[in-house]
């Protein structure tokens, strides 16, 4: 089958490609009478922006079929709706959806009941801003002394949040998104629980740790593990930093040579994940 770019060059039709929202391809619909973002987390599509936010949060039972076979029935439109649903125990939602999926249902609503504690970083990654994820809000959180969510609206100007590894264009994004957003995170935020990181304790608090390299488990997985013991996550080897953590602690890339002249320990992924479950 032909993508719509080259269908579009063979016809010489006046269409776009790319999706005017997060950058994404286009795909022609068979009787060539719509065109459809091909990523299923494109905020243009709701039943993409809950499974971002499922994905972030760690909420399981509500992957994006789950969710679509809800939405046609009418409800979790958002995801502010989505808690307030829950929330309410005379909400039509649990008869139609208990109905139709059963234990799985209750489930869903116990997995969403559980995810209700998260920083403000995630939180608003979660609300699947292009090219915005957590580390992205928490480098603009860290370096604004940024409080709230309130904090965050500090000024209207969209390059309010340039500063180390944010940069005018991430700026005007998150500024955007977060106009986009608002009204529905206040309303999101009636459901849910803000906890600082710093307030996290854990097996890894005071401690820092750089991930670095190919390596077996999925890095986010580790960085998650970090925050969600306590430790905090760093991009590159400072004299701040407690773990290297490379697959291999013999090597000699420019971070383990940095590394060992700074005298920061270099661990493996398994030596971390044995740190994590002592």
């Amino acid at each position: 089958m032909s993508t719509i770019k080259e269908l579009s060059e063979q016809h010489n039709w006046n269409l776009p490609t790319v999706c005017p929202v997060c950058g994404a391809s286009l795909e022609l619909s068979p009787n060539h009478m719509h065109l459809t973002c091909t990523n299923e987390f494109c905020p243009s599509r709701t039943s993409g922006t809950i499974a971002k936010w499922c994905s972030v949060h760690g909420i399981k039972e509500m992957g994006l079929t789950t969710i679509k076979k809800i939405q046609e029935r009418g409800f979790c439109s958002s995801i502010s709706a989505m808690y307030a649903q829950v929330d309410d125990p005379n909400s039509e939602c649990h008869r139609v959806m208990g109905t139709v999926l059963g234990k799985n249902w209750l489930n869903i609503v116990n997995e969403i009941n559980t995810h209700r504690e998260m920083n403000l970083a995630k939180f608003i990654a979660g609300y699947n801003i292009p090219g915005i994820g957590e580390k992205q809000v928490q480098k603009v959180i860290d370096f604004y002394s940024v409080k709230d969510f309130n904090g965050l609206f500090w000024s209207d100007s969209t390059q309010r949040f340039v500063c180390d590894g944010i940069g005018s264009v991430l700026s005007q994004i998150l500024s955007t998104g977060l106009e986009i957003n608002k009204a529905d995170m206040l309303e999101t935020i009636k459901h849910i629980s803000f906890v600082k990181q710093d307030s996290i304790k854990g097996v890894l608090t005071g401690k820092s740790f750089c991930f670095t390299g190919a390596m077996e488990y999925k890095r986010k997985d580790l960085q998650d593990m970090v925050l969600a013991h306590g430790g905090t996550n760093l991009d590159s080897v400072t004299k701040n930093l407690t773990y290297l953590v490379i697959a291999d602690p013999n090597s000699t890339s420019g971070k383990a040579k940095k590394a060992r002249e700074l005298g920061i320990n270099l661990i493996s992924p398994e030596q971390f994940l044995e740190m994590v479950h002592d």
